[in-house]
């Protein structure tokens, strides 16, 4: 009796086994389908084809070795062999475990929990920890502290009550095409656009803003130069018909009423004056008051714009402006409203992804059963990930890059399935002693596989978990975990499914549905390959060996050595299999094995191939050196939605005031930076931090006074080049620095008092700085009106300077709002004291003897908020720090605690570098761990080098689009740049691994090998990946939208370099045998130690030359040819005694 080596050899060797078990019928009809398959593509399709153009290698199918087999043997997994001996009971357990993620979701939801912390309307990219923000948002509460001394001043206009404040301001955009919007038909347009908008039902009489009086304002335009609102400054303000708008415009911009309120309603740089007037933008105000009457103000406020204001406006666009002007609109309310509907639309695309997805992966599976349940898991992944994220790790933030990770993690998941699926199929090739052997092979080689894709993304993910900026810390955990637990299910719950299907679902169906399938297959059509397969199974049936039929013997009494004819057979059958034949497999692997392996390995392809990735990867290289980071607003729309277009005219096609446009530097004293331990920064929901003071602040002693004059003098009269660095505003008038620091007019006005009032205070007075506790006593008893005796104060008191300043800012206590008033009282705090602080006697809500709270000096920059990047800006902001170090040195200690600051500005320039730093430490940090999971996962160092080189081209290939694309470096393209390596390791890991793991030693087989088992997965995983990424496109919120265009250009790129790239480094350069090999490495370095200590290395060492010369060369062929010969013969002589038995 033949060996059952021999029967294996029939199920590796499909040709011999045609020639000796088929007839010459059969052979002659196969021979025709080779020959028109050779004329329709002489290299497409044949098995046998192994010419080779480029280098006369004959490449061939990786057949199974000593290896496989090896594998094939190992003990099985338990969590295997549970599966395969009890597969319903497995798959109730395993689903049961979703099915609980399900219903503690559910129930979490029901009972009220926030369990989805969405967070839509506010985007916190804030460094709250950095003192850039504890020393902004100590400045801005600096007057939160107790006995706070307000000063009030008299004659001034107060709002009303209800409706006196601005609730919400309707920034409404007009703009024409042909650069005459002051035209009289424009304006004429424009008039009844804001009639109808102020004749909104009950606008008038609940909503309107009516300032200090009862009339409702009507919106802030152009028109009011032409209403006669502005008649009392001149008569031309008055021109109803628009019959002399050039005259108007012209007067408004030179009249000191008007030219302040035109300016807003102009396109910056525009010249009213110049008898032109092109100009395609205007605007007008729409304003709402505050507070309602009644109650829930903010409720009626947001109903009232939703359901009026902005259908009144969206009809006005549409019908009264239609194909003569554009209009946008922008609203605090109303953009804070539609943004978190728009957001909860687009996650509805997600559906999109997910049919998608669902119809791939049941063409590509030809299972429902296969396809529904790998869905289902992955949905449950997305939810016990939240639990673990919003329960565990306490984050309170679910913001618009958490509604990407939808999408990702569809495409990766599916790529998951793919893998496992893929290599459950692929095991059908070979022969295990059991279903649970099979099933702990697949599982090995899948979980391998599919770990180093989701390790190194997950790290991708991870380093952006490491940035100081919620949304992407919070964004970079959910990411890292959600990949995480999916691989998990995957593992857990896949096999499962699979086992379940192959042994009870796929029988029944068979069973059940198969004879009716099988008989419309056979009326449609009847191919000479079915006749042939039926042929072969007529011929083998005594044998047992088709695969579609039971073995004649039961399993339980399969014999459990392997050396038995009988065993063998057994597993064959036992073993479920795809056709082997090439012409019945798909005919994507075909054109992969054959047509496309001709091309790649064609010499001139693969001289060619490489130059040109080179070069297309400096240029792009050279592409992203230019990137810059983006140091405008953050953009939330797409560009074509109205409130993008809309934001982009607010901020730069129309003057805006000095506060909003530009920054201001504040050095201040007396107060301390906010603490913000008590804050959860794992949530987006504000928090003030708790005010501190500084007790040592003491600005009376005369060192802190003279310190205080000196600084101010060197503000004020600083050079034009150290001014210039620190870019400070110059009067547009006086040519003076804008500094506002209170010494200088401090003195100038009670010198001037006294100077004016020479017969009550005595003569040779002075307030100047220092003041001491003698010239503030007669300065006080000179003005009995105002103060009581001095001596009437504690003796210890000692707060001289609040008693000027007090004097100073309340105009000698008249409460008139002076000019310093304005500019001064913002930046002077006081306190009352118990005990000491008394009322003045001229007045009735004024008081003095109070101390200094805090002290502040106003510096106005020409730093623009809206155009600053941190390139420019952080040399600013050091220089500022390092002028208020040099001046700290110079005070006592009273005023050694102060510290500069800005509103946001210092902070944005901050985040602007973090966001930089992420992205370059993202891209290190994935490249830097690719390379050694990569030689780990391969086992190679040659192969993982190549890998890691290929994902490198990769990397800069993408980053190299961003400022191509005309994208600048902002928190989207800072998380792009840090997931880029994850999403690009997937399919050259892929091949890498198929490539090291082919048991032929030679080059080519291995490049076709790979290609062969894993180019379908590769391309499974690219499509789904890219299709669930695709659906992001139509997405109107830009984070979505440019994340899909990033996601498929990475996928896209990636593919094509796996493909191409990394196929064409490894025909070159591919290790051939031992090459780069860990183990052959490892086994040598055990073989030299055995030498050295005298023992006798044996013969599975590898101590021989060929396997023990340098890692990196090969010097002799793998298989010597001599015993290859001899094997040969054995086959042979097997081969020729079976064809007689048969």
């Amino acid at each position: 009796m033949e060996s059952p080596d021999f029967f294996l050899y029939l199920e590796s060797n499909q040709s011999f086994t045609e020639k000796s078990l088929i007839g010459a019928n059969q052979t002659k009809k196969k021979k025709e389908k080779i020959k028109k398959l050779k004329k329709s593509s002489p290299k497409v399709g044949v098995l046998e084809y192994n010419e080779h153009k480029a280098d006369g290698v004959s490449p061939k199918k990786c057949t199974p070795t000593g290896n496989e087999k090896k594998d094939a043997n190992k003990p099985p997994l338990l969590y295997c062999k549970f599966i395969a001996n009890y597969p319903w009971c497995a798959f109730f357990l395993a689903s049961s475990f979703h099915l609980t993620i399900i219903i503690a979701t559910v129930c979490l939801v029901c009972t009220g929990y926030n369990l989805f912390p969405i967070e839509f309307k506010t985007m916190p990219l804030i460094l709250n920890e950095d003192n850039t923000r504890t020393q902004d948002y100590a400045w801005r509460g600096k007057d939160s502290y107790s006995g706070k001394l307000w000063r009030p001043v008299t004659g001034a206009i107060q709002p009303a009550y209800y409706n006196g404040f601005v609730g919400d301001l309707v920034e409404v955009f007009l703009e024409v095409p042909n650069y005459d919007i002051f035209s009289r038909e424009n304006l004429q347009l424009i008039r009844d656009a804001e009639e109808r908008m102020f004749n909104i039902q009950y606008y008038q009489i609940f909503f309107c803003y009516v300032a200090s009086g009862t009339e409702c304002h009507k919106p802030s335009s152009v028109l009011r130069l032409f209403d006669g609102t502005f008649n009392s400054s001149s008569a031309t303000f008055y021109d109803p018909t628009f019959s002399n708008i050039h005259g108007v415009l012209c007067e408004a911009t030179e009249h000191n009423a008007t030219k302040d309120y035109v300016k807003y309603f102009i396109e910056q740089g525009l010249d009213l004056c110049d008898g032109i007037l092109r100009s395609s933008k205007t605007r007008f105000f729409y304003k709402l008051g505050w507070p309602l009457r009644g109650s829930d103000d903010s409720g009626k406020l947001e109903n009232f714009l939703v359901s009026s204001v902005k259908p009144e406006m969206e009809n006005i666009r549409d019908n009264l402006m239609s194909g003569k002007m554009s209009l946008y609109y922008i609203s605090t309310v109303l953009f804070e409203y539609d943004v978190v509907i728009q957001a909860l639309n687009d996650m509805l695309l997600a559906v999109g992804s997910f049919l998608f997805i669902l119809v791939f992966m049941w063409f590509q599976t030809a299972s429902f059963w296969i396809t529904f349940l790998g869905i289902f898991s992955i949905l449950t992944s997305f939810l016990l990930t939240n639990l673990i994220y919003r329960c565990v790790l306490g984050y309170e933030y679910f913001g618009f890059f958490h509604v990407i990770s939808m999408f990702i993690i569809l495409g990766i998941g599916a790529d998951d399935v793919f893998i496992f699926y893929d290599t459950w199929r692929l095991t059908g090739h070979t022969i295990y002693p059991s279903k649970a052997h099979r099933l702990s092979d697949c599982y090995r080689k899948a979980a391998k596989t599919t770990f180093v894709t989701s390790l190194t993304t997950m790290t991708a993910f991870l380093v952006s978990g490491l940035s100081p900026l919620l949304p992407v810390c919070s964004f970079g955990i959910f990411s890292g975990i959600l990949v995480f637990v999916n691989y998990l299910c995957d593992l857990l719950y896949f096999p499962t499914v699979i086992m379940l299907y192959s042994q009870k679902v796929k029988p029944f169906w068979d069973k059940m549905c198969g004879p009716c399938i099988q008989k419309c297959k056979k009326k449609k059509s009847k191919t000479s390959s079915e006749k042939q397969d039926d042929t072969i199974s007529m011929n083998l049936s005594k044998f047992d060996i088709d695969i579609r039929k039971k073995p004649s013997t039961p399993f339980a009494n399969r014999p459990e050595s392997g050396n038995s004819l009988r065993s063998d057979i057994l597993n064959t059958a036992m073993t479920p299999r795809t056709k082997s034949n090439f012409e019945d497999r798909s005919k994507i692997v075909l054109f992969l094995r054959n047509g496309f392996y001709d091309f790649i390995t064609h010499r001139a392809v693969r001289i060619i191939v490489p130059l040109l990735f080179l070069g297309a990867s400096s240029f792009f290289m050279w592409s992203a050196s230019k990137l810059e980071p983006d140091s405008q607003q953050l953009q939330i729309y797409k560009a074509t939605h109205n409130y993008a277009r809309a934001s982009r005219m607010h901020y730069y096609s129309f003057e805006r005031s000095f506060e909003e446009e530009y920054s201001s530097v504040y050095l201040t004293w007396g107060i301390q930076r906010k603490d913000f331990s008590s804050c959860n920064f794992k949530s987006a929901t504000f928090c003030g931090g708790v005010a501190r003071w500084d007790d040592t602040f003491d600005p009376n002693t005369p060192e802190a006074q003279i310190a205080l004059k000196n600084l101010c003098n060197r503000l004020e009269t600083m050079s034009a080049e150290e001014a210039d660095s620190l870019r400070i505003k110059r009067n547009a008038i006086t040519d003076k620095l804008e500094i506002a620091c209170f010494t200088s007019p401090y003195e100038t006005y009670l010198q001037n008092k006294i100077d004016a009032n020479g017969s009550v205070f005595p003569a040779g007075l002075s307030m100047n700085l220092p003041i001491n506790a003698g010239n503030v006593s007669t300065f006080m008893d000179a003005q009995s009106s105002i103060y009581y005796p001095s001596v009437l104060l504690p003796s210890d008191f000692d707060h001289h300077m609040g008693i000027g300043v007090s004097y100073w800012l309340s105009d000698s206590y008249t409460g008139n709002p002076t000019d310093d008033y304005y500019l001064y009282n913002g930046l002077l705090g006081e306190q009352t004291i118990d005990g000491t602080t008394q009322r003045a006697r001229n007045s009735a809500n004024m008081y003095y003897a109070s101390k200094l709270k805090y002290i502040g000096i106003r510096i106005n920059t020409t730093l623009n908020v809206y155009k600053l990047g941190y390139p420019e800006g952080k040399p600013v902001y050091q220089r500022w720090e390092k002028l208020m170090a040099e001046e700290l040195m110079k005070m006592p200690d009273t005023m050694k605690n102060g510290f500069q600051c800005t509103k946001n500005t210092w902070n944005w320039i901050k985040v602007q570098e973090s966001l930089a730093d992420s992205a370059v430490q993202g891209v290190i940090v994935g490249l830097g761990l690719a390379l050694p999971i990569l030689i780990l996962t391969t086992l190679n160092v040659v192969i993982g080098f190549l890998a890691t080189v290929t994902i490198g081209l990769v990397t800069a290939c993408v980053i190299g689009i961003i400022p191509l694309a005309g994208w600048k470096l902002g928190v989207l393209e800072s998380l792009n740049m840090c997931m880029v390596v994850g999403l690009s390791v997937d399919y050259v890991v892929h091949l890498a691994e198929a490539y090291a793991t082919c048991p032929s030693p030679d080059r080519m087989d291995r490049v076709r090998n790979m290609l062969e088992s894993m180019g379908l997965s590769v391309l499974s995983g690219a499509v789904t990946t890219f299709g669930a990424a695709s659906f992001m496109l139509f997405s109107q919120i830009q984070f979505q939208y440019q994340f899909g265009i990033f996601v498929m250009s990475t996928i896209s790129i990636s593919l094509f370099f796996s493909f191409f790239a990394f196929t064409t480094f490894m025909s070159l350069c591919g290790p051939q045998g031992n090459t780069g090999s860990l183990v052959a490495f490892g086994k040598w370095l055990k073989s030299k130690c055995s030498s050295n200590n005298g023992e006798q290395p044996s013969s599975s060492s590898f101590g021989d030359q060929r396997t023990t010369i340098a890692i990196g060369i090969d010097t002799k062929p793998a298989v010597d040819p001599t015993e290859m010969s001899r094997s040969t013969s054995r086959v042979n002589s097997s081969h020729n005694s079976e064809r007689l038995r048969l």
